[in-house]
């Protein structure tokens, strides 16, 4: 697991031999600057996750009762599988590594069994559960993370 984000892994990388410049500095600076409420974030997911997850998927349940009865714990270990990921890569602010492991890994297994859509449902009562309660600056940071979900959920063109 790399300590940085991809994107300063990567200038500290590109600037092998020499040193950063201001533009090249201005992520790290980022970086620092939100660590607190990145933080705070990720310590509100580490201790809401399993009750957001339970609640998002009751109300999930009350549409879907049969996939929940055949694959309910398979839903809440993936659920709370990317719920974890989500605040790792909102510590760490990198989208790029969400992209690349997560959503490598959740695209993959939906799609092979055919439950994009069903998921969509799923993702959908968890933002709303997200946004009901969770405090905004947590939620602000989490549904982007939720909404690359969606996108990726979408059918190939």
């Amino acid at each position: 697991m790399p300590a940085l984000n991809h994107q300063l892994n990567q200038a500290l990388i590109d600037a092998d031999g020499r040193y950063l410049t201001s533009d090249e500095l201005r992520p790290l600076e980022t970086y620092v600057e939100t660590y607190q409420k990145r933080l705070m974030a990720y310590q509100t997911l580490s201790q809401h996750s399993n009750e957001l997850v339970l609640e998002a998927l009751k109300k999930f349940a009350r549409v879907h009762p049969e996939i929940i009865k055949r694959s309910g714990k398979r839903c809440q270990y993936d659920m709370a599988q990317v719920l974890r990921y989500i605040s790792l890569c909102i510590l760490l602010d990198d989208e790029f590594m969400f992209r690349e492991r997560m959503m490598f890994w959740l695209d993959t297994m939906l799609r092979a069994h055919q439950k994009q859509e069903a998921c969509c449902k799923a993702y959908q009562h968890l933002k709303e559960v997200v946004n009901d309660k969770l405090p905004a600056q947590v939620s602000e940071q989490v549904n982007p993370f939720i909404n690359i979900i969606f996108e990726s959920m979408q059918p190939y063109t």
